[in-house]
């Protein structure tokens, strides 16, 4: 890996991933608070909302780890310059470790936003049957 910072450079956008994220878990907070007040009525719809707090969890720990791992990549890969060896095959695995975790971090997103809509259907019908 010739260009040390390139790991380094795809940081903005995972902090980008990062942020957006974080503000669906803050967003999804608010919604289960306002659900537990009623708690008997929406149990299913809690649990339901419970595990996609989880697959938010397990995508925001995966983007904070492929961040360290590109930023020990950018690192490794710098040290490479000066001594070649052992670090010119560690920076280039943890470059594809926290690139792959890039990957299944958008997976679980992909996951969290298609459940989402179909937890958001049926609570929307639900309330549409108790109205009638």
């Amino acid at each position: 890996m010739e260009a040390w910072y390139l790991p380094i450079t795809i940081i903005p956008g995972i902090g980008l991933l990062i942020l957006s994220t974080s503000n669906l878990i803050i967003s999804l907070n608010e919604e289960l608070e306002g659900l537990l007040k009623d708690a008997d009525e929406f149990q299913l719809l809690i649990d339901r909302k419970l595990s996609q707090m989880k697959l938010l969890t397990y995508s925001l720990a995966g983007l904070y780890l492929s961040t360290a791992l590109l930023v020990l990549s950018g690192l490794l890969s710098f040290s490479k310059r000066y001594e070649e060896g052992i670090f010119s095959s560690s920076a280039s695995v943890s470059l594809i470790t926290g690139v792959t975790l890039i990957f299944i971090s958008l997976i679980i997103l992909i996951l969290y936003s298609v459940r989402a809509v179909t937890i958001r259907r049926a609570h929307f019908d639900e309330c549409l049957m108790k109205e009638k």
